[in-house]
């Protein structure tokens, strides 16, 4: 009646690309995961080369979700290496409750540095398409 079951395609990541270092050295042939969190988990896999580099695919899904005003549920991305803790040791943390195409996340994707040797940080940064809201991100890697 108001559209709350129509589906349309969903943006939960844009392509990632990455490399993992350990002291600024590549760390090769590692497993690394990406969940994403938007109502339902989905997770996949990715294993650095012999230079630590490693991607991931844009990922889309059908969701009536957006569409739905009594649906406030924020997106999630997480990427890390399991260390059998449940946040494992994180290399991108983000929850996202606006912009889920955003160009501001998707030119940060695009050349994650993530040194596992370093604490994780915490970054504040400005929304392009938002000036007035930010994105946290917590992790290893360099914003």
């Amino acid at each position: 009646m108001f559209g709350f079951s129509k589906k349309h395609n969903f943006i939960l990541s844009a392509s990632l690309n990455g490399e993992l270092l350990n002291n600024g050295q590549p760390v090769a042939n590692t497993v690394v995961t990406r969940t994403l969190t938007y109502g339902d988990e989905y997770t996949d896999e990715a294993t650095t080369d012999d230079n630590g580099h490693f991607s991931f695919p844009e990922k889309i899904i059908k969701t009536s979700k957006p569409s739905n005003m009594f649906d406030n549920e924020s997106l999630v991305q997480h990427v890390y290496l399991e260390n059998g803790t449940p946040e494992g040791v994180v290399l991108w943390y983000v929850t996202i409750s606006l912009h889920e195409d955003s160009d501001t996340l998707s030119e940060l994707l695009k050349g994650l540095v993530c040194d596992i040797s370093k604490e994780p940080q915490t970054y504040d940064i400005p929304i392009k398409e938002a000036p007035e809201h930010v994105f946290t991100i917590y992790g290893a890697c360099k914003i």
